[in-house]
């Protein structure tokens, strides 16, 4: 997309004192310690969003991959005839329990040319699988691998021949259950855990799907949901799951969309059907066999004491994007994942952006998961809330390219207004209007 050379986003603790709860110790001295929080700052069209869709078009490879000779998604960067058809690099060096992993690939729209999991620590990186392309053909390296047998290796073999040129190893191994069969091959496992239950991203039309699921299985997450929901101040009491008659409430669903859900509802499978205007319903068969439908809607007290329901649209953008990244803060408020969020600020009030981050970085010492955001929420920057090695701009070049740098590049004193010096353009990552204030001046005859 907008990045032409290699960029690094780290999450490595530099040389800082201050907010030592913010970091992740390792176990081992040879550990890599891991930072919690990052927050990205950058003008419209810098690139911020490109550096997230870069994380999750690599996600989408490893958990979903693309069927045997079809392209693969691909979108280099345009403005420099030179890396027209180059292959993208991705890297993510991730850490699993006391494992630290460097896993990678590089890939154009017709095949992985390169992949690479490597276990890492503060010394030395240690193989565990390379895969390299010889034209179609692809080389693999699994000395790094200690096999149980003669049999375990030829299951690799065979697994690792039997992989298309458009798919990652890692991919093909979930695909075809290699990881039951080899459970002592600890490194594939964890990067593939990581990738589909620990890294979850959120952009700003994201809608969290698994929110009417959970209400409905327990009663102890919906309590979670609504806390959040009502101190923000929404004026939402509580989220409530509606049963509604499916031949009279689905007026705004087309008639053989009903037809085809109703169609592939089966005993053990639950259906989340968004309509327009951000509706939610799900569709799901009780124990007699019949297929019920429920609408997610809020509730309100109204002047006598009394529970009012509110469609989900009719709530504000702000209570609307908080629907959407609950589910989330609750998720890094207790259990160990990433959680990566484009536009933490779209629709919400500063002190709702400045709060949520303020109360994860408070209240998760002991939880080891971290939370990434992107925003032009300039109340964060706060060197008595977040460290300067926390604090990341993306600016885009004369050329149209993309640059990822840190704050601690500057090395402000702890004394200095950060958010000021930003403003001023002491960092970059600012829009230059000199071309817009110009506009102005402009005036048209009747």
């Amino acid at each position: 997309m907008s990045f032409k050379e290699r960029a690094e986003f780290s999450l490595v603790p530099g040389p800082v004192r201050r907010h030592e709860e913010h970091v992740i110790r390792p176990k081992s001295k040879k550990g890599i310690p891991a930072l919690k929080a990052a927050v990205i700052y950058g003008a419209n069209a810098s690139g911020k969003s490109n550096l997230i869709k870069a994380m999750k078009h690599a996600q989408n490879l490893v958990n979903e991959g693309v069927k045997s000779g079809r392209k693969l998604p691909y979108s280099p960067f345009k403005l420099d005839s030179a890396t027209k058809g180059k292959p993208s690099r991705f890297e993510f060096e991730i850490k699993v329990g006391e494992c630290d992993y460097a896993y990678g690939f590089t890939a154009d729209e017709t095949q992985i040319h390169e992949e690479w999991l490597f276990l890492v620590d503060k010394n030395k990186d240690a193989l565990i699988f390379e895969r390299a392309s010889e034209g179609s053909e692809a080389r693999f390296d699994f000395s790094g691998i200690k096999l149980k047998s003669e049999r375990d290796q030829q299951f690799l073999d065979f697994t690792a021949k039997g992989t298309p040129a458009n798919r990652l190893f890692i991919n093909e191994c979930k695909e075809r259950n290699v990881l039951k069969g080899l459970s002592h091959v600890e490194g594939i496992k964890d990067i593939s855990n990581w990738f589909e239950h620990s890294l979850n991203i959120i952009f700003p039309n994201s809608k969290y799907t698994g929110l009417e699921m959970e209400m409905r299985r327990e009663k102890k997450s919906n309590d979670v949901f609504s806390k959040i929901l009502n101190s923000f101040d929404t004026g939402v009491e509580k989220l409530s799951l509606q049963e509604i008659e499916i031949d009279k409430d689905l007026s705004d669903v087309p008639e053989q969309v009903k037809k085809d859900v109703l169609e592939e509802v089966d005993n053990n499978t639950n259906i989340l059907l968004a309509g327009p205007r951000n509706t939610r319903y799900q569709f799901c068969k009780d124990d007699a066999g019949e297929v019920k439908a429920f609408k997610l809607m809020t509730a309100h007290i109204d002047s006598d004491g009394r529970e009012v329901l509110f469609d989900i649209n009719e709530e504000s953008d702000g209570t609307q994007r908080l629907i959407d990244i609950a589910p989330g803060l609750v998720d890094i408020f207790s259990l160990e994942k990433t959680y990566i969020i484009d536009e933490l600020d779209r629709s919400l009030h500063p002190d709702i952006t400045t709060s949520i981050f303020k109360a994860f970085l408070t209240s998760t010492s002991k939880v080891r998961s971290q939370l990434i955001v992107t925003t032009h929420e300039t109340n964060l920057l706060n060197q008595n809330l977040i460290r300067k090695d926390e604090v990341w701009f993306v600016q885009k070049s004369k050329s149209g390219e993309s640059l990822v740098y840190s704050l601690e590049e500057f090395q402000p004193r702890f004394d200095k207004d950060v958010r000021r010096g930003y403003l001023a353009g002491r960092f970059g990552g600012v829009p230059a209007l000199p071309k817009f204030d110009s506009l102005l001046w402009m005036k048209t005859d009747a």
